[in-house]
């Protein structure tokens, strides 16, 4: 089996390119060509895209999406391996998180497609949202040096409710102010214990959970209904399922988190689910 590897070297648990190889030459795997996520490496992507290739990538979330983004539309083949913190993507297509297994089972996979969803111009393989979720990235960034991921990640939480913003927003016809927008790529649902999680990647819809209070105290209540999976009791929390959606705000610039990362869009938004536009082997 030949294909090309994307890996980030930068990545506090990230392999060296020396230790990928030979992960890979005990799977049977030869690999065409290493490509580090640095300054140019969409350029480097492009042959193998263009001659339909099998384009590995090994990292988080972050790290797949933005290749899963260049792959999508094209007849090029998406290998997904499990490589970061966070890998929600690998997990939900039931790939083995150990990374010796995950490549050694893939002379036994078939090429097969699933969906990817998109922000304008902004693929994503998991979600997006506006609100609550990008005001506390911002956050945890600048404390995680002192406090370490998880803790930072709590005390950005809890300062995102303390002084979040609220935004007026028109979803297709239907306006309403929220702190918070959620899309999904695909049907997602609440745990409970508060995580969400999805059984299929394939149903070709999104996932959009909006908060229609202002009240601090409403927020708490919502997040305690997430936890044991019961926000669907609630009358301002809303659920529902298309297969496109336009968001309009009074705000012509947002904060926008797509699988970890926040970009800068221009209202309003559109969001669409790409069905099967992704070819992936894993």
């Amino acid at each position: 089996m030949k294909l090309a590897l994307v890996y980030n070297p930068k990545s506090g648990s990230a392999l060296t390119r020396s230790e990928l190889q030979k992960k890979c030459t005990a799977a049977s795997i030869e690999v065409e060509e290493f490509i580090p996520i640095n300054k140019g490496f969409k350029r480097k992507l492009v042959p193998h895209i263009k001659k339909a290739g099998t384009i590995a990538v090994i990292g988080g979330d972050g790290t797949i999406s933005a290749i899963a983004g260049q792959v999508a539309n094209t007849k090029a083949t998406l290998v997904p391996l499990p490589g970061g913190t966070l890998n929600h993507f690998t997990k939900d297509l039931g790939i083995p998180q150990d990374i010796d297994k995950a490549l050694k089972r893939l002379k036994k996979c078939r090429p097969h497609a699933v969906d990817i969803a998109s922000v304008d111009d902004t693929f994503f393989i998991n979600n997006s949202s506006m609100g609550l979720y990008p005001a506390s990235l911002h956050d945890r960034e600048d404390i995680e040096p002192q406090t370490g991921k998880w803790p930072a990640a709590v005390i950005a939480s809890l300062r995102a409710l303390v002084r979040f913003k609220t935004y007026h927003v028109t979803i297709d016809d239907h306006t309403f102010k929220t702190p918070f927008i959620f899309v999904g790529n695909n049907r997602y649902s609440l745990t409970s214990l508060g995580g969400t999680e999805r059984s299929s990647l394939d149903e070709g819809i999104l996932t959009v959970y909006a908060a229609k209070t202002q009240s601090r105290l409403r927020l708490l209540q919502i997040a305690l209904f997430a936890l044991i999976g019961k926000t669907k009791h609630l009358p301002d929390f809303d659920e529902f399922h298309p297969k496109s959606l336009t968001i309009k705000t009074k705000r012509a610039k947002l904060s926008v988190s797509h699988d970890g990362e926040v970009s800068k869009f221009t209202s309003p938004l559109t969001y669409q689910i790409h069905s099967r536009a992704l070819k992936i082997l894993g």
